[in-house]
This record gives structure tokens, sequence and C-alpha cells, in this order.
């Protein structure tokens, strides 16, 4: 216990020791005086508040830096036909077969090899043949034609809106209708406008020029239909389908909804690019029957 009592009193003797050593030390620092050549430097380093805010803004002529998001997005360039590369495809898993128990054999000439038991798709047809979709479908859209883009898989129904809408196109994202097409009186006649001079008449339906199809395994019936009515067919066919059925095939994953965006987003590009020609071109005859008016009346 007395241990206990001379430890009490001795602790706070030693912090009032060590409170005055730093009050003396403090002291002793604060009393000495810079030299001559001290003061010099330090008078020089006093800057004028002003110029240094001028210092802290940047001139007019310089260019201010960006943020990483926008240089990011600004370098990114946005995907065309033009653009497309192996690269991309093989990033949106568009080499992804099925497994060699459902292979096709008319995919063969598509097939790069088998790897774990499932199939690779060479990437170097998926471009080529997703090159000359887009050329079809380029041409279609410079004519006049309607596209149309069918995507009823769960999961595809946003992005098949999203590329009609981008080429002002038409697009099923639900559930085929049996008869859309080879009777389309019957189930769209409800649904299309009236003739406005002829209000008693049935409803005029018009079928699709071309028709895309992103999920073909589950569409049968409008691949079907698309060929009684001699409609062009562009398809995505994985290993598991047959490339014969389809007017302008597209070997590529079907399952991959990374990869069916991008089909589908390059494919409505090319029908925009298509589009926005014809418009030009209707402009341009446009004018030229306007100046050849105003040369007549003069």
């Amino acid at each position: 216990m007395a241990s206990r009592a001379m430890l009490k009193k001795l602790v706070p003797c030693t912090s009032r020791v060590s409170q005055n050593v730093q009050k003396s030390t403090l002291r002793a620092f604060s009393t000495v005086k810079p030299s001559q050549q001290q003061q010099e430097s330090i008078d020089n380093e006093q800057v004028n508040p002003a110029e240094a805010l001028k210092d802290l803004v940047p001139p007019s002529n310089v260019e201010l830096k960006k943020p990483i998001w926008r240089s990011v997005a600004e370098a990114a360039e946005p995907i065309t036909p033009y653009n497309m590369s192996i690269g991309r495809l093989l990033a949106a898993g568009l080499h992804l077969g099925h497994s060699t128990s459902l292979w096709e054999p008319a995919t063969l000439p598509f097939i790069f090899g088998t790897r774990e038991g499932i199939s690779i798709i060479n990437l170097e047809h998926t471009l080529v043949y997703l090159r000359r979709a887009c050329n079809v479908a380029r041409e279609v859209a410079y004519r006049g034609g309607n596209i149309l883009f069918v995507g009823t898989r769960p999961g595809f129904q946003d992005l098949t809106v999203d590329a009609a809408r981008r080429c002002e196109g038409y697009h099923v994202s639900a559930k085929w209708i049996p008869g859309t097409l080879t009777n389309a009186q019957q189930v769209l006649g409800r649904h299309a406008t009236p003739d406005p001079n002829d209000p008693g008449r049935a409803a005029r339906t018009f079928k699709p020029d071309l028709i895309v199809l992103l999920n073909p395994l589950e569409n049968n019936i409008a691949l079907s239909e698309a060929q009684l009515n001699m409609i062009p067919v562009i398809a995505i066919t994985d290993t598991d389908y047959d490339p014969r059925r389809v007017t302008y095939p597209i070997p590529a994953n079907d399952d991959s909804i990374r990869g069916v965006e991008l089909v589908a987003k390059v494919i409505s590009t090319a029908a925009k690019d298509g589009m926005l020609r014809r418009k030009q071109l209707l402009d341009r005859k446009d004018k030229e029957s306007r100046f050849t008016r105003g040369e007549r009346q003069l």
C-alpha cells in the first residue's frame, strides 16, 4: 500500500517537471533571433496575396484538364460496321458455341475447333458474315424498306426495342403470334389505322422487307412465315442451328446478351446509315425539282 501511495505522489511530480522543461525549451527557441541572411530569405518568400491568386488561376489560353470519365468516353469510338474487329467480337463472347453433343453438322465450315467439349466459332467468318448482313440492312433502308427486329428470349427485349428505335424500324419483343405474316389481316388488321377517305374499307397492313432474328431457335414459326412470304431473314445461328434455313446467317453465340446486343447495334447502325443517305438523296432531288420549277417560271 505504501509503494502505491509513493507512486501516486511521484507521477504528478514527473508530469510537472516535463511541463516545465517544455516551457523552458519553447522560451529558449522563441528568444532566438534569426540571422540577417535568414531574415532576408523570409522577406523574399513573403509574396503578395494578389500575385499568389494569379498563380492559382490558369490563363485563358491553357486547356483545362478533363475528368477521367469524360476523357474515356470521348476516346471510346462508337461501334459501327466500319470499325468492327475480331477483338470486339471476342470480348463480347461470340466465339463460344454449344456442346459437341448438340452440334449441327451444317455449321462445320464456321467452327474453329473444340475445347473441353464446347465448339469454338471462327470469328473471322463471323466478321465477314456480319459485314454482309450490315450491307443488306443498309441497302434495304436506303431503298425505303421496313426492317423488323425479333428478339423474344428473356433478356433480349430491351436491346430489341433499342435496335428498332435506332433505325426507325419495328420490333417484336414478346411472343411471336402465329399468322402475323401469313394471316396479317386477321391478326394485325384490328390494330391498323383505318383509311380516313374510306372508313368502311378494311385497314391495310404492311409486311416487312427484312427480318432480323436474334433467337431463331425459338422462332421457327416466324422463320417459316418469312419463307412463305419471300422475306429475307438475317439471323444469329449458333452451332446447334442449321444456317441453311436462314437467308443471311451470322455464325455467333446467341446465348450471350452482350454479344447479341453488339450484333443488333451494328446492324441497326448500318440501317440508320442507309436511312440517312436516303433522306439526303430525297432532299437533293427536292432541291433540284424546285430549281427546275424556278427556271421554267422565269
